[in-house]
Protein backbone atom coordinates (compact mmCIF):
# COMPACT_ATOMS: atom_id res chain seq x y z
CA UNK A 1 0.00 0.00 0.00
CA UNK A 2 3.07 2.48 1.07
CA UNK A 3 4.69 1.77 -2.50
CA UNK A 4 1.31 2.00 -4.15
CA UNK A 5 0.28 5.77 -2.93
CA UNK A 6 4.26 6.68 -3.56
CA UNK A 7 4.47 5.78 -6.92
CA UNK A 8 0.83 7.66 -7.36
CA UNK A 9 2.53 10.60 -5.99
CA UNK A 10 5.61 10.56 -8.00
CA UNK A 11 3.64 9.94 -11.14
CA UNK A 12 1.21 13.02 -11.07
CA UNK A 13 3.33 15.69 -9.20
CA UNK A 14 5.55 14.35 -12.60
CA UNK A 15 2.62 15.47 -14.89
CA UNK A 16 1.04 18.28 -13.22
CA UNK A 17 4.63 19.83 -13.77
CA UNK A 18 4.31 19.65 -16.80
CA UNK A 19 0.96 21.51 -16.89
CA UNK A 20 0.01 25.04 -17.58
CA UNK A 21 -0.32 27.65 -14.92
CA UNK A 22 -1.18 27.07 -11.46
CA UNK A 23 -3.64 28.85 -9.52
CA UNK A 24 -1.85 29.34 -6.27
CA UNK A 25 -3.09 29.61 -2.39
CA UNK A 26 -3.38 29.17 0.86
CA UNK A 27 -5.72 27.82 3.20
CA UNK A 28 -6.49 27.49 6.81
CA UNK A 29 -9.35 25.83 9.34
CA UNK A 30 -10.34 23.46 12.02
CA UNK A 31 -10.00 19.74 12.81
CA UNK A 32 -11.71 17.77 14.30
CA UNK A 33 -9.29 14.78 15.09
CA UNK A 34 -9.40 11.20 16.57
CA UNK A 35 -8.23 7.74 15.83
CA UNK A 36 -10.30 4.66 14.33
CA UNK A 37 -10.79 0.99 15.06
CA UNK A 38 -11.73 -1.00 18.32
CA UNK A 39 -11.95 2.03 20.39
CA UNK A 40 -13.44 2.23 24.09
CA UNK A 41 -15.59 4.71 25.36
CA UNK A 42 -14.82 7.93 26.64
CA UNK A 43 -13.10 8.59 23.10
CA UNK A 44 -14.26 11.90 21.54
CA UNK A 45 -12.65 14.40 18.84
CA UNK A 46 -9.96 16.85 20.14
CA UNK A 47 -10.47 20.11 18.29
CA UNK A 48 -7.35 21.64 16.42
CA UNK A 49 -6.09 23.52 13.25
CA UNK A 50 -4.53 23.07 9.95
CA UNK A 51 -2.63 25.56 7.53
CA UNK A 52 -0.53 25.74 4.79
CA UNK A 53 -0.13 25.80 0.95
CA UNK A 54 -1.89 24.84 -2.09
CA UNK A 55 -1.41 24.90 -6.02
CA UNK A 56 -4.47 23.90 -8.57
CA UNK A 57 -3.67 22.76 -11.62
CA UNK A 58 -6.31 22.73 -14.43
CA UNK A 59 -6.39 19.21 -15.97
CA UNK A 60 -9.67 19.48 -18.41
CA UNK A 61 -12.52 22.16 -18.62
CA UNK A 62 -14.24 19.96 -15.23
CA UNK A 63 -11.37 18.59 -14.00
CA UNK A 64 -8.16 19.47 -11.80
CA UNK A 65 -5.56 17.80 -9.33
CA UNK A 66 -4.08 20.02 -6.22
CA UNK A 67 -1.48 19.27 -4.96
CA UNK A 68 -1.23 20.51 -0.79
CA UNK A 69 1.80 21.08 1.60
CA UNK A 70 -0.20 21.51 5.27
CA UNK A 71 0.73 21.69 8.93
CA UNK A 72 -1.97 19.88 11.11
CA UNK A 73 -2.77 19.06 14.85
CA UNK A 74 -4.07 16.13 15.08
CA UNK A 75 -4.45 13.96 18.11
CA UNK A 76 -7.26 12.63 19.81
CA UNK A 77 -8.57 13.26 23.63
CA UNK A 78 -10.06 10.64 26.16
CA UNK A 79 -11.90 11.16 29.01
CA UNK A 80 -10.71 9.02 31.39
CA UNK A 81 -12.16 5.31 32.91
CA UNK A 82 -10.83 1.66 33.65
CA UNK A 83 -8.98 -0.62 30.80
CA UNK A 84 -7.99 -3.65 31.61
CA UNK A 85 -8.32 -3.12 35.06
CA UNK A 86 -5.98 -0.30 34.93
CA UNK A 87 -7.32 3.66 35.85
CA UNK A 88 -6.89 5.64 32.78
CA UNK A 89 -6.86 9.29 33.86
CA UNK A 90 -8.05 12.00 31.22
CA UNK A 91 -5.72 13.27 28.89
CA UNK A 92 -5.27 14.91 25.32
CA UNK A 93 -3.23 13.66 22.76
CA UNK A 94 -1.41 15.81 20.87
CA UNK A 95 0.07 14.72 16.99
CA UNK A 96 1.59 17.26 14.59
CA UNK A 97 2.35 16.58 11.03
CA UNK A 98 3.17 17.79 7.72
CA UNK A 99 0.52 16.63 5.15
CA UNK A 100 0.90 16.24 1.39
CA UNK A 101 -2.53 15.39 -0.07
CA UNK A 102 -2.87 15.10 -3.67
CA UNK A 103 -6.13 16.01 -4.29
CA UNK A 104 -7.95 14.85 -7.50
CA UNK A 105 -10.87 17.34 -8.14
CA UNK A 106 -14.36 17.23 -9.94
CA UNK A 107 -16.33 20.46 -10.77
CA UNK A 108 -20.04 18.79 -11.19
CA UNK A 109 -21.19 22.31 -11.43
CA UNK A 110 -20.20 25.63 -11.17
CA UNK A 111 -17.53 26.60 -8.71
CA UNK A 112 -18.51 23.49 -6.81
CA UNK A 113 -16.34 20.63 -6.94
CA UNK A 114 -16.10 16.90 -5.36
CA UNK A 115 -12.86 15.83 -4.12
CA UNK A 116 -10.58 12.04 -3.58
CA UNK A 117 -7.11 11.39 -3.10
CA UNK A 118 -4.36 10.15 -1.29
CA UNK A 119 -2.43 11.78 1.49
CA UNK A 120 1.12 11.00 3.36
CA UNK A 121 1.67 12.29 6.84
CA UNK A 122 4.81 12.64 8.05
CA UNK A 123 4.93 13.02 11.92
CA UNK A 124 6.36 16.22 13.61
CA UNK A 125 5.70 15.65 17.10
CA UNK A 126 3.49 12.99 19.69
CA UNK A 127 2.83 14.36 23.38
CA UNK A 128 0.54 14.03 26.01
CA UNK A 129 0.03 15.63 29.20
CA UNK A 130 0.46 13.00 30.95
CA UNK A 131 4.64 12.93 32.21
CA UNK A 132 4.81 10.09 33.84
CA UNK A 133 6.15 8.00 30.82
CA UNK A 134 9.20 9.85 29.17
CA UNK A 135 8.39 12.94 30.01
CA UNK A 136 4.65 13.35 28.17
CA UNK A 137 6.78 12.48 24.63
CA UNK A 138 4.98 9.97 22.34
CA UNK A 139 7.11 10.29 19.12
CA UNK A 140 9.23 6.99 19.88
CA UNK A 141 6.22 4.79 20.02
CA UNK A 142 4.40 5.90 16.87
CA UNK A 143 5.38 5.61 13.10
CA UNK A 144 7.19 8.28 11.25
CA UNK A 145 4.32 8.81 8.92
CA UNK A 146 0.72 8.05 8.07
CA UNK A 147 -0.63 6.88 4.92
CA UNK A 148 -4.67 8.45 4.45
CA UNK A 149 -7.08 9.02 1.88
CA UNK A 150 -9.30 11.73 1.45
CA UNK A 151 -12.69 12.36 0.15
CA UNK A 152 -14.53 15.66 0.14
CA UNK A 153 -16.43 18.67 -1.10
CA UNK A 154 -15.22 22.51 -1.84
CA UNK A 155 -16.64 25.56 -3.46
CA UNK A 156 -14.69 27.74 -5.81
CA UNK A 157 -15.99 31.53 -6.07
CA UNK A 158 -14.96 33.77 -8.36
CA UNK A 159 -13.03 36.27 -6.58
CA UNK A 160 -10.54 33.37 -5.18
CA UNK A 161 -12.14 32.54 -1.74
CA UNK A 162 -13.14 29.06 -1.52
CA UNK A 163 -14.67 26.74 1.31
CA UNK A 164 -13.92 23.04 1.83
CA UNK A 165 -15.33 20.39 4.06
CA UNK A 166 -13.35 17.17 3.94
CA UNK A 167 -12.90 13.63 5.69
CA UNK A 168 -9.31 12.19 6.19
CA UNK A 169 -9.05 7.98 6.95
CA UNK A 170 -5.97 6.95 8.01
CA UNK A 171 -4.64 3.36 6.01
CA UNK A 172 -1.82 2.67 8.32
CA UNK A 173 -1.32 1.92 11.63
CA UNK A 174 0.59 4.73 13.46
CA UNK A 175 0.97 2.56 16.71
CA UNK A 176 4.96 1.20 16.62
CA UNK A 177 3.42 -1.16 19.98
CA UNK A 178 3.58 -1.38 23.80
CA UNK A 179 6.86 0.86 25.30
CA UNK A 180 7.07 -0.95 27.78
CA UNK A 181 7.24 -5.10 28.58
CA UNK A 182 5.12 -6.40 29.90
CA UNK A 183 2.07 -4.32 29.97
CA UNK A 184 0.42 -2.54 30.61
CA UNK A 185 1.83 0.50 28.78
CA UNK A 186 -0.51 3.07 26.12
CA UNK A 187 -3.38 1.41 26.71
CA UNK A 188 -4.33 2.72 23.07
CA UNK A 189 -2.38 0.56 21.34
CA UNK A 190 -4.80 -2.09 21.58
CA UNK A 191 -7.52 0.01 20.30
CA UNK A 192 -7.71 2.80 17.80
CA UNK A 193 -4.61 2.73 15.91
CA UNK A 194 -5.12 5.12 12.47
CA UNK A 195 -6.03 8.91 12.24
CA UNK A 196 -9.67 10.00 11.85
CA UNK A 197 -9.64 14.08 10.86
CA UNK A 198 -13.00 15.86 9.67
CA UNK A 199 -11.65 19.24 8.71
CA UNK A 200 -13.70 22.36 7.97
CA UNK A 201 -11.52 25.30 5.74
CA UNK A 202 -11.59 28.38 3.92
CA UNK A 203 -8.65 29.36 1.43
CA UNK A 204 -7.55 32.14 -0.98
CA UNK A 205 -6.49 32.01 -4.60
CA UNK A 206 -4.02 34.30 -5.48
CA UNK A 207 -4.22 34.17 -9.78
Amino acid sequence: MKKIILTVFIVVFTMVSVQGQAEIGIKAGVNFASIMGDTPRGLRFRTAYDFGLVAEFETSPSTAVQPEIMYSSQGFHYDGGIINGESIAEDNYKLDYLNIPLVFKYYFSEGASFEVGPQVGFLLSAKTADDTINNGDLRDNLTNASFDFLVGFGYKFDNGFNLNARYVGGLTNIWKGYNRNPPPGYWYYDYGKRNSVFQLTVGYYFN
